[in-house]
């Protein structure tokens, strides 16, 4: 038997643009819950917020990441994430 070096190549994942908003705050290891126009749809569990602006947010969930501009802005006293 040989020793192989074996090399894991990094999976590209999907990237999401949406306009919408969030529904519920957005929450490490739980589902996003967005709303876009009159759908609403769920991720897989949220695995990094990258950032966070007054305008969107972008975050990655297993196989995807979302790029999400809000279809209007959060009142200042929601918290969007938590």
């Amino acid at each position: 038997m040989t020793n192989e070096k074996i090399t894991a190549m990094p999976v590209k994942k999907t990237q999401i643009h949406l306009t919408a908003t969030l529904s519920l705050p957005l929450r490490l290891h739980e589902r996003a819950w967005i709303l876009a126009g009159s759908r609403s749809l769920s991720t897989s569990l949220v695995q990094q917020i990258l950032e966070v602006s007054q305008d969107g947010v972008v975050f990655e969930t297993e196989n995807t990441v979302y790029y999400l501009t809000y279809a209007r802005r959060p009142a200042e006293i929601e918290v969007m994430c938590a």
